[in-house]
């Protein structure tokens, strides 16, 4: 993969990050590239939630990277017929 390739793919998944950490009610730092909660920062309480914050977005990026992999071998499968 060739580095515009790379970037490109870079953007794609950080623009998905941003966008399902907004639809969960969290804020995605672009400066530091982490997903943080609505808690206090740099409490406990804070980091805590910070971490349960990137693991939801983590799996709903996940699950919708998935669906888009199924999606394509279903359109690729039905060409084909």
């Amino acid at each position: 993969m060739d580095i515009q390739s790379r970037t490109n793919a870079k953007q794609a998944l950080n623009s998905l990050k941003m966008e399902i950490a907004t639809e969960l009610g969290y804020n995605y730092n672009m400066t530091n590239n982490k997903i943080e909660s609505n808690a206090p920062q740099g409490t406990l309480e804070g980091q805590a939630k910070n971490v349960l914050a990137g693991e939801q977005v983590g799996g709903m990026m996940s699950r919708e990277l998935v669906q888009m992999g199924e999606q394509i071998l279903l359109d690729k499968y039905n060409s084909k017929k």
